[in-house]
This record gives structure tokens, C-alpha cells and sequence, in this order.
């Protein structure tokens, strides 16, 4: 791709992708700070990642706090450490973060839940890259290098007053969209290899053969949760598989193409024909929009002749 650092840990050769490696590649040498915005599942810790080990702090420790996972009222210690004492159950001094990680790279994930007091705070560090623990008036000087990550517009929050201004413009030095998967859906395949060969290498178990109808409905699928959201999906079909990875082993969602889909709780009042009709319609449906008409083509999807498909779609009363 003409890039300078090693990308080898993320997966895609999409157009989108290349656009996000490019942007990484321009900053990874430097210290401005970057704010990843995107989806969660989308991947944001492990481009933080790659500009981590790629950039000058390299050899220094990458931390990575979730904002969201922390109670509002820790999260402070969490982040500038404490002293003894400073605080009931404080039994001994520890480091925050934002000190564990000095001469390397701090992630603040999920930035935008971070409360407002502690925002200001942490602001401070960024502009004179020093910190106090609770409960000491010592300064302690830092050069840690802060990237954040977000799932919410941030600029929505500092309309809401509930993110500063004067915070968000020192994280937006650099602003990296990064695509959700079913913008970029021509890496799924790639994608897919990457956590079945991971799977197989850890658990150290042979390569089921996998159906090419399963990468079909994959792709059709919109996926919500991202490349996580995939990963997880790979992780049940190896738990099922046994040598072969088939469509039905699918889970409901991902089958159907339908990220609301379950399984229902009871049949219907026509029994098992009735859910059997309703599901056939919906896999008729859902293969004719992804072979966008083609009849011929979704027959032999579906297992049907195109006569076999056309005789169901006029039972089910569907117009072309």
C-alpha cells in the first residue's frame, strides 16, 4: 500500500481501510493527538495499538482505560493514582494511568463518558504534562502520550454541555473515522480466514472446510456489532462445526440476514408448517434481493431448480 509502518495486525484492503491506514501513517511518527471515532466493535483499540508500536514510544507500555466500565466516583484514582489515606480503602500509594503509562501511550476509550470534573483535570496534564495523586500536593511530571476513542459524536456532546470544548479540541488534534463492517464489507472474507486460522492456531485443531453459501450470508448480513460482533460468530461455528462449517450452523440473526431475528419462544397457531412457510418466504426474499432478481442465480442458492423457485414464488403470492 506505500506505507511507511507495519500494519500487519489489521485486517482490510478495502478502499475504506486504506483511507484509515494512509491517515494512521501520516501521524504514527508524531506525537499530536488522535481522536478514533467509530462504532463500537469497529476496531479503535487496535489502530490505538498500531500507532503505539509503530511511533517513537514504541518500546514504552500501551494502557488502555474504558471510560464507561469505571464508576464515575474512581475514576479519577483510576486515572492520576492516589496516596495513602487520600481516601477510605486507600491502604497504600499506587500510580494512575496516566503515570503507569509515562514515556508511552495512554487510550482513553469511550472518552465522551468521562465526567465532566474529572475532564478538566485531565486537561490540565495534556497542556502542562504533569499530574497530582489524590491526596498529595506533589507534582509529578509526565510525557505519556494520550490517544481517545469514541463510539458518540463528540461534538454533539460539547453541544449538550455534557463534553469541554477546550478538551475535545486538544483530543481532536487528528480525527480518524474508522468504517463500520458493512461499509467495508469486501474484507469480511479476509476477515473471517483471520479469526478461523486464529481460532485453529490456539486451540491447535485442523481447518474445517466451510460452505461457500456461509460467506454468502455473511456478507448479507449487516452486522451491528462490528468486527467483534464477527469474530464472536466465528468462535460459535467452531464450537459447532465438526469438520465442516454449514449454513444451518448460522446463528439465527446472520441466517436470516436479520439482526432482530431469534429463535421463537413457541410455534405459531399453525404449528411447525406455518413456521416452516414463514421462514421459506423469508429465505426466498432475502436471496432475490441479494441476487438482486436473479432468479437462476438464487435458485441455485437456495438448492431449488429455477422452476422449483418460480412454483414458490407464485404459492407464496410474491410478485417479481
Amino acid at each position: 500500500l506505500g506505507l511507511r509502518y507495519d500494519y500487519t495486525a489489521i485486517v482490510g484492503q478495502s478502499p475504506a481501510m486504506r483511507k484509515v491506514l494512509a491517515l494512521l501513517d501520516r501521524v504514527v511518527g508524531t506525537d499530536i493527538s488522535v481522536l478514533l471515532q467509530g462504532e463500537s466493535g469497529t476496531g479503535k483499540e487496535l489502530l490505538a495499538r498500531a500507532i503505539h508500536y509503530n511511533g517513537p514510544r514504541g518500546d514504552g507500555r500501551f494502557v488502555a482505560v474504558n471510560c464507561a466500565a469505571i464508576p464515575p466516583d474512581l475514576i479519577e484514582a483510576e486515572l492520576f493514582g492516589h496516596e495513602q489515606g487520600a481516601y477510605t480503602g486507600a491502604d497504600e500509594a499506587a500510580p494512575g494511568l496516566l503515570e503507569v503509562a509515562d514515556q508511552g501511550t495512554l487510550l482513553l476509550d469511550e472518552v465522551g463518558e468521562m465526567p465532566t470534573a474529572v475532564q478538566s483535570k485531565v486537561l490540565r496534564v495534556l497542556e502542562h504534562g504533569e499530574l497530582r495523586r489524590l491526596g498529595s500536593t506533589e507534582t509529578i511530571k509526565i510525557t505519556t502520550r494520550v490517544l481517545a476513542a469514541s463510539n458518540r459524536d463528540l461534538r454533539e456532546l460539547v453541544k449538550k454541555g455534557t463534553f469541554r470544548e477546550d478538551l475535545f479540541f486538544r483530543l481532536n488534534g487528528v480525527t480518524c473515522h474508522i468504517p463500520p463492517l458493512r461499509e467495508r464489507i469486501e474484507d469480511l472474507p479476509s476477515l473471517f480466514d483471520h479469526f478461523l486460522d486464529s481460532y485453529c492456531a490456539d486451540k491447535e485443531i485442523e481447518r474445517p472446510v466451510v460452505d461457500p453459501e456461509v460467506i454468502d450470508r455473511l456478507q448479507a448480513y449487516p452486522w451491528p456489532g462490528n468486527v467483534r460482533e464477527l469474530r464472536n460468530e466465528v468462535e460459535r461455528l467452531m464450537t459447532l462445526q465438526r469438520g465442516v462449517i454449514s449454513p444451518d450452523l448460522l446463528s439465527m440473526p446472520v441466517y436470516s440476514g436479520d439482526p432482530d431475528a431469534a429463535p421463537p419462544a413457541s410455534l405459531p397457531e399453525g404449528g411447525l408448517k406455518e413456521l416452516v412457510e414463514t421462514l421459506e418466504r423469508r429465505m426466498i426474499l432475502d436471496t432475490l434481493r441479494r441476487t438482486e432478481g436473479n432468479k437462476t442465480r438464487a435458485a441455485a442458492l437456495l438448492g431449488l431448480s429455477r422452476l422449483g423457485l418460480r412454483k414458490k414464488i407464485e404459492r407464496y403470492g410474491m410478485s417479481d
